[in-house]
């Protein structure tokens, strides 16, 4: 028998600029790496425990949310080859959550007290786009990353072209190669382009960048990053910068591209930049083939890399390298 629920619910996907949070309980310090899991509301997308505390079960009761997306996270086994292959330079690897983690998934009804497919039409996009969304944490590191944007003179003084309206086919890819992905648009133009190949594999040829280059038309955005709300990547070839261009609606209009019609696809170069700098990796084996062993200990273990503070990390490494420094300032069995 069908989930009554599932039917005469109203669900959709998360927006980019609804939280969601997917990795630990929002009433505890419960994550999806206990054995339980936790459920995510599959309507609010609250995360709640499953455990001890029951979490779930008292939004359920509290809110009257039965759907939700359980979420498991489970460390892979990782067996590294012995004896290592054998490197002729130093390899630099990125390692990524899928690399670490067995991700499991089930969708569950709390008043049926069944689980449901997920699979089923209505659910199988809200499940993609909890996976894929921002967590609320991811969201907060991505607030505090922020640049503050401004604007520039080429984009308050930008002129466009005759207006027309760009088929959706011709913004499926660049106009140079068949990328569909980090695709950016020329204000000026309108003109299709593929931008630089970013970390994480996301490929790019530049196009976009040749395209400003010989036309010097200066403006392009990213379409992948365009949100309802009117956010997006803004990059001024001229003053190699990115940057906030406020008459973004009437800009994206002028080529009959509705800004409220838009749907995020893509992460933003803020977005990027955190996973570059939180998941970066060094795997470092010589020239033997022998990896590289950590050490630890006094005067050995620098400070843990918050995304941004390695300077200061490098710095107080160096400083305390230096007798005299350590002979000053190093005296653990002073009183403080």
């Amino acid at each position: 028998m069908a989930c009554p629920h599932l039917e005469s619910i109203s669900l959709s996907p998360p927006t980019p600029a609804q939280s969601v949070y997917r990795e630990d309980c929002t009433q505890c310090f419960d994550s999806i790496d206990d054995p339980e899991g936790l459920d995510v509301c599959l309507q609010c997308f609250n995360g709640a425990c499953v455990g001890e505390r029951t979490h779930s079960q008292l939004h359920y009761v509290t809110r009257n949310h039965p759907l939700v997306l359980n979420i498991r996270r489970t460390p892979k086994r990782v067996v590294k080859d012995e004896p290592p292959t054998k490197m002729t330079k130093l390899a630099i690897a990125a390692e990524t959550d899928a690399d670490r983690y067995d991700i499991t998934t089930a969708v569950k009804c709390h008043e049926c007290v069944k689980e449901l497919d997920k699979s089923h039409a209505k659910l199988a996009p809200i499940v993609d786009g909890i996976l894929k969304a921002n967590t609320f944490s991811r969201q907060e590191e991505v607030k505090a990353w922020e640049q503050e944007m401004a604007t520039c003179e080429h984009i308050l003084m930008l002129q466009q072209e005759t207006s027309r309206k760009i088929e959706s086919g011709d913004l499926g890819h660049c106009s140079k190669c068949d990328l569909k992905e980090n695709l950016w648009l020329c204000l000026v133009c309108g003109n299709l382009g593929c931008g630089r190949a970013q970390f994480g594999g996301v490929g790019g040829n530049s196009h976009g960048l040749a395209h400003a280059t010989e036309s010097h038309h200066g403006v392009a955005v990213k379409l992948g990053s365009i949100t309802p709300e009117g956010s997006a990547d803004v990059y001024c070839y001229q003053c190699d910068e990115e940057r906030l261009d406020n008459d973004l609606s009437p800009h994206l209009a002028h080529w009959g591209i509705i800004l409220a019609d838009q749907v995020k696809t893509e992460k933003s170069l803020t977005e990027m930049q955190i996973e570059q700098n939180l998941r970066w990796e060094f795997s470092m084996t010589t020239e033997d083939g022998k990896e590289l062993r950590p050490l630890f200990g006094p005067s050995l273990t620098g400070l843990k890399n918050l995304g941004n503070s390695c300077y200061l990390a490098s710095i107080l490494q160096c400083l305390f390298d230096l007798p005299a420094f350590r002979g000053r300032y190093n005296i653990p069995e002073a009183d403080l």
